[in-house]
């Protein structure tokens, strides 16, 4: 027998929680092992057994383990606590409420338990209860930052971004020389589709925290996506001047300046590019801004960093998952089939003012919302991400246990109208407008074309085309989304389309001439024509400014920003071409999907 062994429970348990947390997490699990049926620290040993699955990505066991400390010790808040944790982090906060509300009623003068639990209901986007958890926890600990951060994301997430802001208010008065304040009052701004106060509020920030680069940041940022190229420069010099070699800010002033941008610029960006001792991320990041830069005079050049980026971006997220494309896009043409669109034939909003413009990004979506925009009757509104959201959330909306879109066989016209509902209220939220029409862009809602067309029998939807060349190269040298994983691959990039082009012919064959198709070549060859026929598409009347849309002061979110703010020309035709000799893959996976 050894001298572990030998010793009293309670000193075993906290030598295994010490070996837990010196990173020996096989001698840890064993002592915890050893423990679970002694009677007086079995709920510890089940906890020390779900922390070190935690630490090792195991959640599905680290519940179990919990369930059996509950059952040990159900009168315990740190057990409740525990399970709560893994709980949300396993995606599962309904099953997490309970525990946290025997939290806070085990401790109720707790200002954490009641900040927990105003988060979880926040997460739910259950606004009046998170709100009454977070009030207690102020009242037990005033004016506490950290839960004030958290009570204020918590109201953006339920929708009341007024109260949001309030909050976010309150944080910079008590802390004016942090920048965090400052930040996060910018954020909702932002979200809200406020741009010039989200700047307004960096500028305040820059001038009462002037060493953070995060202000100037985000100053570049907003300056840039409101057209003052020149401000835009400024700021980002401004945040490399306190940061001189931050990747975010460096990709943002490569990408801004371009051709312009100096031989030590260069120099410092690629020495970042090519060094393998900085994070992936940091490499990406630097790789698109200085393919930008490069492009204009060596497009080879431009493409060998784009190549380095995309590699490390593929070190940062890994490989993407095409049989979870092909699967979503089988379940999607399972689900939708003619009967079920007959059943809920007409049950939603007849409001015709959305507008959906949909596609593959970098297909043209933002010159065709900038056409339509710039009409005095209509409204961009960008890329709203609140379609996806939605979908997730129907199937609890309408109580199946189905994920969507299986779960599409349960709708009522009830939850359509209700799902049409909280889509309208986000573009009040967003903007209140008298516009006729309200233009959402973001591409990728051709996910969810079937379920527009169920919310909004009347609304319009836009399909935008292009030589699938031009838009995968063009993807390929953009700094996507992590989550859009297809776009780090040639390869991965012609599959993609190929998959996407199999769900838009379902979409067609179900809604025919719903569809409105705008062929980015056939635009730009006879520009009026095409703004007209988008202008007649939308049901308005005609309106010359929709040829002057370059001319408009909107604010443009996407990397077409300054493109739009342009005439419509035609040098990105075929720009394909340019890369010619480093695109086979591409090619190869596109097969008959080019013309």
């Amino acid at each position: 027998m050894n001298a572990t062994s030998s010793a009293a429970p309670q000193d075993r348990l906290q030598h295994a929680f010490a070996e837990m947390n010196a990173g020996r997490l096989e001698p840890a699990r064993r002592e915890f092992t050893a423990l679970c049926s002694d009677p007086d620290c079995g709920a510890d040993a089940y906890r020390g057994l779900a922390a070190v699955c935690w630490r090792l990505g195991q959640l599905k066991p680290a519940v179990e383990y919990l369930r059996q400390a509950v059952l040990i010790a159900p009168d315990r808040a740190e057990v409740h606590a525990d399970m709560a944790l893994v709980l949300m982090a396993s995606r599962q906060p309904v099953a997490a409420v309970p525990h946290m509300e025997r939290v806070v009623s085990l401790r109720p003068t707790d200002p954490d338990a009641w900040h927990n639990y105003g988060k979880l209901l926040g997460d739910l986007r259950q606004l009046q209860p998170a709100r009454a958890a977070f009030e207690r926890s102020l009242a037990l600990a005033p004016d506490r930052v950290p839960t004030l951060t958290t009570y204020a994301r918590a109201l953006s997430n339920c929708g009341d971004d007024d109260a949001a802001e309030a909050i976010w208010e309150r944080v910079i008065a008590l802390q004016p020389k942090r920048f965090d304040g400052y930040q996060g009052l910018a954020e909702v701004q932002f979200a809200r589709g406020h741009l010039q106060r989200a700047r307004d509020t960096y500028a305040r920030g820059a001038v009462e925290v002037p060493d953070a680069p995060e202000m100037h940041m985000g100053l570049a940022q907003l300056k840039e996506d409101l057209g003052d190229r020149d401000g835009a420069e400024a700021s980002f010099r401004d945040a490399l001047r306190l940061r001189p070699d931050w990747p975010m800010a460096l990709e943002g002033v490569l990408t801004l300046i371009r051709g312009r941008a100096e031989p030590e610029l260069l120099a410092r960006a690629r020495a970042i590019v090519e060094d393998p001792r900085r994070p992936p991320q940091d490499r990406a990041n630097v790789g698109f801004g200085l393919g930008k830069a490069l492009d204009a005079n060596d497009p080879d050049a431009a493409f060998a960093v784009w190549e380095l980026a995309n590699r490390a971006r593929r070190a940062q997220v890994g490989p993407y998952d095409r049989d979870r494309l092909v699967s979503r896009v089988d379940r999607t043409i399972a689900a939708y089939t003619p009967s079920q669109l007959a059943r809920l034939e007409g049950r939603g909003s007849l409001d015709p003012r959305p507008v959906f413009v949909l596609g593959m990004p970098r297909s043209g979506t933002s010159l065709v919302e900038q056409i339509i925009a710039a009409h005095p009757q209509a409204h961009g509104y960008g890329e709203l991400p609140d379609l996806s959201r939605i979908a997730r959330e129907l199937p609890r909306r309408i109580g199946s246990i189905q994920r969507w879109p299986e779960a599409l066989g349960a709708l009522d016209a009830t939850a359509l109208q209700a799902a049409a509902d909280d889509y309208l209220a986000v573009l009040q939220r967003r903007e209140a407008t008298p516009s006729l029409r309200c233009v959402d862009k973001a591409p990728l809602n051709f996910f969810h074309l079937g379920l527009i067309a169920l919310m909004f029998p009347q609304a319009t939807i836009i399909w935008c085309r292009r030589d699938p060349r031009d838009i995968c190269v063009s993807i390929y040298g953009e700094n996507f989304a992590l989550e859009q994983s297809f776009a780090n691959d040639l390869g991965d990039l012609g599959f993609f389309y190929r998959e996407y082009m199999r769900l838009m012919r379902h979409w067609r064959g179900l809604f025919g001439t719903r569809i409105h198709e705008c062929v980015y070549e056939d635009l730009v060859a006879d520009p009026e024509a095409g703004a007209r026929a988008l202008i007649d598409a939308v049901r308005l009347p005609w309106d010359e400014a929709c040829l002057n849309f370059h001319a408009s002061e909107r604010a443009v979110l996407t990397p077409s920003r300054w493109q739009v703010r342009q005439p419509i020309y035609s040098k990105a035709v075929s720009r394909w071409r340019r890369y010619e000799r480093w695109i086979a893959p591409l090619v190869e996976a596109l097969g008959d999907e080019v013309r």
